[in-house]
């Protein structure tokens, strides 16, 4: 049953990729003799390729999936099977991917007389058209076979697995396409207004893409939204896509947010062309200005939806993706506040060494407002995401132990290679010949402390957490002692007493009977509990108090 399933889908498969192409290059081909193109008499050897794959793709496509389609007549659990499913899904996604592509360039071809004054081009824009139309027609076809075969046989377990495969990886195909569109698009229209240099960007490129970005986005979150939100809304796909979004969102809004911040620090301080963006400040933060503004909506709608999801229930998959987003998040910007903060102490110290030892130091304003700005925005994330004392099962989670782990084994690395280069400074001049202290070289030594200086206090207060957390993890139940009998006796007790467990000063026992609820729905109606506090579950297979 299996075989025959793999056979019939995967012939399936491969002949709708050759039916589709054929369809898609053959349209295309006749479009040069419709419009008389002087490259249409040299087609004429790709009508009969093009041709051929459709008169054999079509045949072979539809005398296996109309047997696939015949069994699910005789056997009810047909419809259902993983296979089937993974089957159309995959056709959806790929079909639906192909034409958003192809839309985009067919959008493009139809604005740029409009937006940009280009002549029309009615060729590519019908061949483009085209193409969109075939792959629009094979996407409406599988999305509603798969619409059919859920309303006849349900759909849950790997089915259901697949098919938010499939739907998410397409809302966030469309999502950032659209992102990328709509930035674009206000990157130019911010530098028309600010620069008085001619525009070399077109508005139909970005037109194009927000427009069919927003197609795809909104076609499918809209199925989700009327037919599956109550299912998926726990989902370990959906949470994985919404953070998935939101991380896209923030590496980008941010990036925007430093450029930002970094110009207007260095011109602040009198650098004429800081990190070469030219002289027109307010023309070089159109890159950066546009993508703070659209990502960082895009950040707060999507954090928005992501709280909403887990504002009832969150399930422990979800709650694995977002501590892992979180300690990601917190990761990567203790990073990017430490390299900034030894940065800054790189260039003072060199600002305070260099005189003492008669030596010219190096620019420092440009340096300087990098370093500043990396510190500020790095730090800003971090403390948002970073929380030394976190409810009990975010504390414990891998996820938090591994950043607790890698920015202690940074730290200690970068401690172990400053204390290197420190070490050589200094004797480099006492191996030397002729020892001198105006060396430029020896400039290393206050660099390297600087470094030193930070990477020590990044390991010592990650080593503080370490210990913090050991602390309060939860002790493991004392094993029950073991009863002795003696051989004379006889009769045994059914029960053996068991020590009294020993109780804190602020340790109360209660006994708290549930019924009709998992282990997750028990840790989540307890997760309101102040951080410092500590519970343990003990399950209970006998009856308690009569229940």
């Amino acid at each position: 049953m299996i075989l025959r399933r793999l056979y019939l889908y995967l012939v399936s498969a491969a002949a709708l990729v050759v039916l589709a192409a054929g369809i898609v290059l053959l349209g295309g081909t006749i479009l040069l003799f419709v419009f008389n193109d002087p490259s249409a008499e040299a087609s004429r050897g790709s009508l009969a390729i093009f041709t051929a794959m459709i008169l054999v793709g079509l045949p072979v496509w539809g005398v296996h999936f109309g047997f696939a389609q015949r069994f699910t007549t005789r056997d009810p659990f047909e419809r259902s099977s993983a296979l089937r499913r993974l089957y159309v899904y995959w056709a959806c996604l790929a079909s639906s991917i192909a034409a958003m592509v192809a839309l985009n360039f067919a959008l493009v071809q139809l604005l740029m007389p409009v937006f940009d004054g280009q002549p029309f081009n009615p060729l590519t824009a019908s061949e483009l058209g085209w193409a969109t139309i075939v792959f629009a027609a094979i996407w409406g076809l599988h999305f509603y076979i798969a619409s059919k075969d859920r309303a006849a046989a349900g759909e849950e377990g790997a089915s259901s697995t697949l098919r938010r495969w499939y739907m998410y990886i397409a809302l966030l195909a469309g999502l950032v396409t659209m992102l990328g569109g709509v930035a674009a698009l206000l990157q130019v229209g911010w530098t028309d207004i600010f620069s008085p240099l001619p525009r070399n960007i077109y508005l139909s490129g970005p037109a194009g893409l927000t427009l069919a970005g927003a197609v795809l986005w909104s076609v499918h979150a809209r199925t989700i939204a009327v037919n599956h939100i109550a299912e998926d809304r726990h989902s370990t796909l959906r949470a994985l896509e919404g953070f998935i979004a939101v991380a896209f969102s923030i590496a980008i809004a941010l990036f925007g947010a430093t450029q930002i911040l970094y110009y207007a620090l260095a011109r602040a301080l009198g650098v004429d062309n800081p990190g070469g963006a030219g002289t027109n400040v307010l023309a070089a933060m159109a890159g950066p200005g546009s993508q703070l503004l659209v990502y960082g909506v895009a950040w707060f709608l999507v954090r928005r939806r992501l709280a909403r999801d887990a504002g009832t229930q969150e399930a422990d998959r979800q709650a694995g993706v977002r501590r892992l987003y979180t300690n990601l998040a917190s990761l990567i910007s203790l990073g990017a506040w430490a390299f900034g903060a030894g940065s800054l102490l790189w260039v003072l110290a060199e600002q305070l060494e260099a005189p003492l030892i008669g030596v010219k130091a190096g620019d420092w304003k440009d340096p300087l407002s990098l370093a500043v700005t990396l510190l500020i925005v790095g730090a800003a994330v971090w403390a948002a995401h970073w929380r030394p004392a976190p409810w009990a099962a975010d504390r414990q989670s891998l996820s938090r132990k591994l950043y607790v782990w890698a920015a202690l084994l940074g730290s200690v690395l970068a401690v172990l290679a400053s204390g290197v280069g420190m070490i050589n400074a200094v004797l480099r001049q006492a191996f030397s010949a002729r020892p001198k202290l105006d060396d430029p070289a020896n400039l290393d030594f206050g660099h390297f402390l600087a470094v030193l200086v930070v990477a020590a206090g990044v390991g010592f207060y990650h080593w503080r957490v370490l210990r913090a957390d050991a602390a309060a993890r939860p002790a493991k139940p004392a094993a029950a002692p073991v009863a002795r009998v003696a051989l004379a006796s006889t009769a045994v007790p059914a029960a053996a007493a068991t020590a009294p467990e020993t109780l804190g000063p602020h340790t109360r026992r209660y006994t708290l009977v549930v019924t009709d609820a998992t282990d997750d729905d028990v840790h989540q109606a307890l997760s309101s509990l102040p951080p410092q506090s500590n519970y343990h579950l003990t399950p209970a297979e006998q009856a308690v108090d009569g229940h």
